[in-house]
């Protein structure tokens, strides 16, 4: 051997890729130390084998077989072509495991020749970043297929993840009670399942003390690996139907330092390691967090449910008794509109045949009987009158809101000129602010201006130098609107009785029957606005209210 032969051999040996050459017959050639290391084989094993050796166990990415003739080498020495960054997974028999190995494989040519007379391959392990890349996609899988599943459902899924990352055969996850130190069976793989487990009673519930090897962990606070089962003294065996068991490895699951589940896999063909442990350990935590969001989840949704049915019985129950409100003011409203009207018939009556009597028996009548005849019909007009408003009430209850512009400004004038002209002898400072414009029935509110204008001009009849005032509050963030005198005012006391049918504060000084504030009440409702009164006796009173447009 030459010098630079043997200072190629010395690199070749000594680099940390692995390399081999492989002739164009099939047959291997040189072959250094790092590959033999990722094959797990002697150099007398691998220089006595060829691609078609059964003993090659060769996958593909997606766990699939690799038949020879697609191996990076053979498929470098059939097309020519060199193959770059071929990924597959070997069997390395002393680790009893897949090594995932990134391959390049490079034809080499003799001058003249146009097929390659062998090929030369270099490798690097790439078992780690595979295991990695495999669980970061297998946790991404997990979290989006917890999304559209049920919990159960999420549970086998995630063992049978962990199962294609382990190489195991048998997955469980299992629920832990500190309080009465139970645990109970939540899921198993779908190949325990299905293959493994043949046992009838697929549902366990279990104190520790009564389970087998298979809760250790749970006994010494951490992970737990049996890789000879059959050899353990503490075993409990296994129950009929249940498949045998080789190997274990279970992981608990803790928050705020106590164990509150645990997964585990079992019947790995080789040993369980630390590698496996970080593995399960990363899918137990990750099934618990998904399975408390679900849980977390569900308790939302069923809150959500209960809310939305609390919410239509309320909504339905409002409206039984909005339904039930309004019909009984329909039916009190159609009793005062009759009785009123029943009643207009006996008091024309009364009034009619009393005038007839003083008529035509009145010289014959002794003065009190006349005087009886004249109290007669004055309380037979009064109650006429009383009739009337009570109408007057009960059209406003009815009437339809038709609402469009009102200038205000013009009404309150209109009226204190009409005012002014049946009592022309009266002096009045009247203000009206212009430019008043409010949304409202035209008519409804006329007659609201009508009875509150009405009362600041009787109230004030009394009164030397009487003042009527309509304006609009100007730091308000509504739109207040008021009727101010200085008139006869009231007691603040009786506040309550200001809007109520027939209630008067005044006596006989002043006339009325003590309807027009509770028709002015009902016309401001009726367009969702609202009314207060303001005064003191002898110094006037101020009334406010606003229109909800």
């Amino acid at each position: 051997m030459g010098y630079s032969a043997a200072k190629f051999h010395i690199l070749f040996d000594s680099m940390a890729q692995g390399a081999f050459f492989q002739l164009a017959d099939g047959s291997l050639g040189d072959v250094n130390p790092a590959a033999l290391e990722m094959f797990g084989l002697s150099r007398d094993e691998f220089l006595g084998r060829t691609s078609m050796n059964p003993a090659w166990r060769v996958i593909a990415e997606d766990g699939a077989d690799l038949p020879p003739e697609q191996h990076p080498s053979m498929a470098a020495l059939s097309s020519g072509r060199p193959v770059r960054d071929f990924v597959a997974g070997i069997f390395n028999p002393r680790k009893g495991r897949f090594c995932w190995l990134n391959l390049n494989a490079i034809p080499m040519f003799r001058a003249g020749e146009s097929s390659p007379y062998q090929v030369f391959v270099t490798m690097h392990d790439i078992s780690r970043q595979k295991r990695m890349n495999d669980i970061h996609l297998s946790r991404i899988h997990l979290m989006q297929y917890g999304d559209a599943h049920t919990l159960d459902e999420l549970l086998a899924e995630a063992l049978d993840e962990v199962e294609k990352l382990t190489d195991s055969a048998i997955g469980f996850y299992h629920f832990f009670d500190a309080a009465t130190d139970c645990i109970t069976l939540k899921a198993w793989s779908t190949n325990t399942l299905n293959l493994v487990c043949g046992i009838e009673a697929r549902q366990g519930h279990y104190r520790v003390d009564q389970a087998g090897v298979w809760v250790d962990c749970l006994r010494y606070g951490g992970p737990s690996i049996h890789n000879d089962y059959e050899s353990l003294p503490h075993r409990k065996g296994l129950p009929p139907g249940h498949a045998p068991v080789s190997r274990t490895l279970v992981v608990p699951v803790k928050r705020n330092g106590q164990v509150v589940a645990i997964l585990g896999v079992g019947n790995k063909r080789s040993d369980y390691c630390d590698a496996d442990v970080h593995t399960v350990s990363l899918f137990a935590d990750l099934t618990w967090d998904i399975a408390e969001q679900k849980q977390m989840q569900s308790e939302l949704l069923k809150k959500r449910d209960e809310l939305k049915q609390a919410n239509e019985l309320l909504e339905q129950r409002v409206n039984q008794r909005t339904a039930d409100l309004q019909a009984s003011i329909r039916e009190r409203e159609s009793f005062s509109y009759s009785v009123s009207h029943d009643l207009r018939a006996p008091l024309r009556h009364i009034s009619s045949y009393s005038s007839i009597l003083v008529e035509e028996f009145g010289p014959a009548l002794p003065p009190q009987a006349l005087n009886y005849l004249d109290r007669m019909r004055g309380a037979a007009n009064k109650m006429g009158a009383l009739i009337d408003h009570l109408l007057e009430l009960s059209r406003v209850a009815r009437a339809t809101i038709q609402p469009e512009p009102v200038d205000l400004s013009a009404a309150a004038a209109a009226i204190l000129h009409m005012l002014q002209e049946t009592e022309p002898h009266r002096l009045v400072h009247q203000e009206v602010e212009p430019g008043l414009t409010v949304q409202g029935d035209c008519h409804l509110i006329n007659q609201l201006m009508g009875n509150l204008l009405g009362n600041a001009w009787k109230y004030t009849s009394q009164t030397s130098c009487p003042r009527i005032a309509v304006g609009r509050l100007k730091s308000s963030s509504e739109e207040v609107y008021f009727v101010r005198d200085n008139g006869a005012g009231f007691d603040m006391n009786y506040q309550a009785k200001l809007f109520k049918p027939f209630e008067r504060l005044h006596g006989s000084e002043f006339d009325g029957i003590g309807i027009g504030l509770a028709t002015s009440q009902q016309i401001i409702e009726r367009h969702g606005g609202r009314i207060w009164g303001e005064g003191a006796v002898d110094k006037g009173a101020t009334f406010y209210f606003t229109l909800g447009g």
